[in-house]
């Protein structure tokens, strides 16, 4: 048996599809989300009004909302409560609809009980309740696909955090979504409503995609590091590459590889201007690198060249997303 096979014959045994890296349960902390973690923090430290994240396609602000999520978490506990919710693509301005979709995500047992004052009356006391048993005495929100938000919607937020405010109970909005949430502001600005835009929209952060090998460093670095099964010290790359990570290769150590790897598909196909990967693209290569050509393919290697990386980005969908952008901006 050779020193490859022994190595993979030591792997725990976990069900064909049922790894993390398989089925996306894993959250890889990057540069950009990093820096916007540290913003978001400074944001609740100072009992900021709102803000307003926004980014491209593909640029990982959900995920970015999830980690930022686990961290506030980690760091505040049971002290600060923290609600994620997802705005629908098709929102109409309706009240009732909107005080029942809040009240899912805020985790209400009867959201859809009674008229549409029992619910917001709900909704306000359900939130004041979790501000009041906060030692910081705030309560934060993340709208994701904030874009979909209509005017009235921001009006019936109002409602929400005047309800709050004369209890003095803080309550954080931040609003995450495509570009269109910037024009958004500026047209609220225009038009004088300084009423949504200095409660809502008053900070403001761009989030970007991998620039840098330095960018892509430490995102590889995190599948070097995530271990599952948990404290197993079986990380991703030692699950997918054992023989290679017995030798003391990581994926880390790939950075200008894949970066490479990334210039070379853009040359290929025409692409202009600087490089910057969304983290969707960047974190989908390398599953493709893990997953397909790892330890569990019937591609095998024993490690990732140029070549292989080159392959991962074609199949990631990097120059499908690149295209549409590309297109976008000339429409």
């Amino acid at each position: 048996m050779s020193v490859e096979q022994v190595r993979e014959t030591e792997r725990p045994v976990i069900p064909a599809g049922t790894h993390q890296l398989i089925q996306d349960k894993y959250l890889v902390p990057t540069n950009e989300i990093m820096r916007l973690y540290r913003k978001v923090d400074e944001w609740i430290e100072d009992r900021s009004p709102g803000g307003i994240i926004y980014g491209r396609q593909r640029r990982g602000k959900t995920q970015a909302i999830k980690y930022i999520e686990k961290k506030l978490t980690q760091r505040y506990g049971d002290e600060l409560p923290v609600f994620v919710i997802p705005a629908k693509h098709k929102f109409t301005p309706n009240e009732e609809v909107f005080y029942e979709w809040l009240l899912q995500w805020v985790g209400h047992a009867f959201p859809f009980a009674g008229k549409k004052n029992h619910k917001f009356d709900r909704l306000a006391k359900c939130l004041l309740e979790k501000g009041e048993k906060s030692k910081y005495k705030q309560v934060v929100i993340f709208m994701d696909e904030a874009q979909a938000l209509l005017e009235q919607h921001y009006k019936w937020l109002i409602d929400l955090y005047n309800y709050l405010n004369a209890f003095q109970i803080k309550l954080i909005i931040l609003l995450v979504g495509q570009p269109e949430l910037k024009s958004t502001k500026s047209s609220f600005v225009t038009q004088g409503m300084n009423h949504i835009v200095g409660r809502f929209m008053i900070n403001e952060h761009e989030l970007f995609g991998a620039k840098t090998v330095t960018d892509f460093q430490v995102c590889l670095k995190g599948y070097d590091t995530i271990e599952y099964p948990e404290g197993s010290g079986w990380s991703y790359t030692r699950y997918y590459y054992p023989g290679a990570y017995a030798e003391g290769k990581r994926l880390e150590s790939c950075a200008n590889d894949l970066f490479e790897a990334f210039a070379l598909v853009r040359q290929e196909k025409g692409f202009g201007g600087k490089m910057e990967v969304g983290m969707q693209d960047l974190t989908t290569t390398i599953k493709y690198a893990l997953a397909k050509y790892g330890a569990e393919s019937n591609k095998k290697n024993h490690w990732i060249d140029v070549a292989t990386w080159v392959e991962c980005v074609k199949k990631a969908g990097y120059v499908d997303s690149e295209v549409s952008f590309n297109v976008s901006k000339t429409e």
